[in-house]
């Protein structure tokens, strides 16, 4: 009988129940890296009792998922302590010491013996409440109270215990030491990856789907990358706008841009009274990954005006399929984006809207330049940032 492999490396997989998050992303492709490297069967994975492997296509791994007995599903800080005890209880059940990898801002149990992935220190650069609505009512407390700020630096501090830190980027790796005070001889750089999906869900016959479907012209740039503060959503509805004043064929397609979204929101709201802004924008819902797979090849190239990311991996995406995408100037997507041409600052409009309009009115310079973006990718690999996360958890 053959004996079962002994598990050295225990993973948090809180974020895998979250498909719609980076984080739930990220984690699942470093597990199909271990997978390729043959390291899966040495690793137990802690899950939510309802999660469901097939969305990431997860299902033939070697590892060993452990459901956790985990209801409350409030969200943040709350939640994040919820689990937290629920994954301490497991972890006292195994017989073994493993090395606990946890693949988002947080640390619990053995602090020194834990690995722990710090994506980003954004809400440093862009607070939170640098978007709340002035007009709000009185009575509403949120944001108003210290609690959040307060659960932040306590969980920096246990961050700071960690024996090793993992961090995407340069950028990061520097604005945590100056930030946090960490050595940068505890921080290892394990690079992100062209998401799988692009790939894997694409079928050329899906896009006329799509682009029915959705009611899409024939052109149209693209938006891909969330809604909160620091992705500068605002900023570019009005340099959309402009450029449908000097070219009334432009479109700009938002995936994610919902009514809801847009009346939730007082500063993109604000952007979508100006009828331009309206007559520019696509709102489209969150989409499945064959759609936005076919979406981005739809796509005349893509927009990321974001003020701050610890990596971007909308660059990424868009270079995958032979498409330019326009992006901040800063943080580290001067690392990702290495064409400087290409990156524009990103409280400059004017900047924007010149760009945008240059490259909308000029198809054929466009296409050059989402095919010279394609080199970006030669230089990420998932299954070499899982090798590396590898020799981490096994230093």
């Amino acid at each position: 009988m053959t004996k079962a492999p002994k598990i050295s490396v225990t993973i948090d997989g809180y974020r895998l129940s979250y498909p719609a998050t980076g984080l739930g992303l990220v984690t699942a492709e470093l597990l199909r890296g271990f997978q390729e490297l043959g390291y899966a069967k040495s690793i137990a994975v802690f899950v939510e009792n309802s999660f469901n492997p097939q969305v990431f296509k997860l299902e033939n791994l070697d590892v060993q998922w452990i459901p956790v007995n985990f209801k409350n599903r409030s969200p943040d800080y709350l939640g994040r302590l919820a689990w937290r005890n629920a994954v301490v209880a497991k972890l006292k059940t195994f017989n073994y010491n493993c090395r606990h990898f946890i693949p988002y801002l947080y640390n619990y149990g053995n602090l020194r013996q834990n690995v722990v992935l710090v994506p980003d220190l954004v809400y440093k650069i862009v607070p939170d409440n640098s978007a709340i609505d002035p007009n709000q009512p009185w009575w509403n407390l949120r944001g108003k109270l210290p609690i959040r700020p307060m659960f932040r630096n306590w969980e920096e501090w246990l961050v700071t215990k960690a024996e090793r830190l993992v961090v995407y980027s340069e950028f990061v790796k520097n604005h945590v030491h100056e930030e946090l005070g960490v050595p940068l001889e505890r921080m290892s750089l394990i690079p992100l990856a062209t998401p799988s999906w692009v790939v894997e869900h694409y079928e050329e016959r899906h896009n006329e789907k799509v682009q029915s479907h959705l009611n899409l012209p024939s052109r149209f740039i693209l938006y891909v990358g969330g809604f909160a503060v620091r992705k500068n959503i605002p900023m570019l509805l009005r340099a959309c706008g402009r450029v449908y004043e000097a070219d009334t064929s432009f479109r700009c397609a938002f995936v994610g841009l919902t009514e809801s979204m847009i009346q939730n929101d007082y500063a993109i709201k604000a952007a979508m009274s100006n009828l331009s802004v309206r007559a520019a924008t696509i709102g489209l819902p969150s989409l499945n990954y064959p759609d936005l797979a076919s979406l981005y090849r739809l796509a005349e190239f893509t927009v990321y005006p974001s003020l701050s990311e610890g990596f971007g991996l909308p660059i990424l995406e868009a270079a995958a399929v032979k498409r330019l995408c326009l992006c901040g100037d800063n943080s580290s997507m001067r690392e990702i984006q290495t064409y400087s041409e290409f990156r524009i600052d990103s409280d400059n409009e004017d900047a924007w809207f010149q760009h945008i309009l240059h490259f909308w009115q000029s198809p054929e310079e466009t296409k050059k330049a989402g095919e010279k973006c394609e080199q970006l990718c030669q230089r990420y690999s998932w299954k070499k940032s899982a090798d590396k996360l590898w020799n981490v958890l096994q230093s």
